[in-house]
């Protein structure tokens, strides 16, 4: 059995994969049988006078996945997809194209017209790439993004002209396919990728509605408040969604409300915590001991730290610790 044509290989957390696409190795208009960024099938446009090609890479943190390509003389299409498969339940997918000539890891190229679009991420797609253009997508959860689950809804499958804030942000974050991933292959490091990644998708939806209701600003106000305090007082053990609400003078009901449908702000405290753990048990000269790292970041037992620890780095407080003293050994 043949292994069949290449595809846009999805790489390892922290690593970069790059595909090449054009005549000379294409299956004709009908083939179809490569697969882009978001699960996109790429095919030449029949009877197209421009030069076909698609030339990219994406990056992978452990949620979200950032890709930029330049594409000419191509049809890419998605099938719409079940809800139920597990890889894209609860995924939101952010496309942009922009017309410009030259590569897209060109950055002195000058771009005339960009649109900005939210995909459902079981909705179909088809996307036509009469001339050359830059192709810009982001595969992020939707509870990572931080915005309202009903203003994220009324988003899909809408067109939002891309500003030239928008378009410079999308194009600051293509030298991170350039430089390349051997920085990025820890657990925090991965984190990083991941919030940077969820952040940017925030930012460009957050500046593509550019009047939100009264309503949605004071739920906004709120989630920006509240990362603020966890940020700054995530080592505090006294510190719950309550004392936060208290903090706000909200009630704690408002504080969930605000955070329906994304991560709430349990999950932002331990999630704060864990981060900053990782933090001091791999940065710290002697190394720490667990116990003392655990109290450090506010954790109220050691025995919980290590659980909620594993489960999210895949390794205990110890074997992270090590694995991080080997490595700097063997520097």
């Amino acid at each position: 059995m043949s292994d069949g044509p290449p595809r846009f290989d999805l790489p390892p957390p922290g690593g970069v994969a790059w595909l090449d696409v054009s005549a000379e190795d294409s299956n004709g208009a009908s083939g179809r049988t490569r697969t882009g960024p978001l699960g996109l099938q790429i095919s030449a446009l029949p009877q197209s006078s421009v030069p076909y090609f698609f030339k990219g890479a994406r990056l992978r943190g452990t949620r979200c996945i950032w890709s930029a390509s330049t594409v000419s003389g191509a049809e890419l299409y998605r099938p719409a997809r079940a809800m139920s498969a597990p890889q894209i339940d609860g995924a939101v997918h952010v496309l942009a194209r922009i017309d410009c000539a030259g590569s897209v890891f060109d950055q002195a190229g000058t771009s005339s017209h960009g649109v900005l679009r939210v995909i459902d991420a079981v909705e179909e797609v088809t996307e036509q790439f009469l001339a050359n253009s830059h192709l810009f997508t982001l595969n992020v959860p939707q509870a990572a993004i931080g915005l309202d689950p009903g203003m994220l809804a009324e988003m899909f499958d809408q067109n939002y002209e891309l500003t030239p804030f928008q378009s410079a942000l999308l194009r600051s974050a293509v030298t991170l396919l350039l430089v390349g991933s051997d920085e990025l292959q820890t657990p925090p490091s991965l984190v990083g990728v991941d919030r940077y990644l969820a952040a940017m998708t925030g930012l460009l939806l957050r500046t593509a509605v550019r009047k939100p209701s009264g309503d949605v600003e004071q739920l906004e106000s709120v989630r920006t408040r509240t990362d603020a305090i966890i940020y700054e007082q995530a080592a505090d053990a006294l510190l719950t969604p309550a004392t936060i609400a208290a903090q706000l003078n909200i009630s704690l009901r408002q504080l969930y409300r605000a955070f329906n449908g994304t991560e709430s702000p349990a999950a932002r405290i331990r999630r704060r915590r864990l981060e900053r753990a990782a933090e001091l048990l791999s940065a710290r000269s002697p190394q720490p001991q667990v116990e003392r790292v655990a109290a450090e970041c506010g954790f109220a037992s050691a025995e919980y730290f290590s659980r909620a620890f594993r489960r999210e780095f895949g390794l205990s407080p110890r074997a992270y610790r090590s694995a991080h003293r080997d490595v700097s050994v063997g520097r």
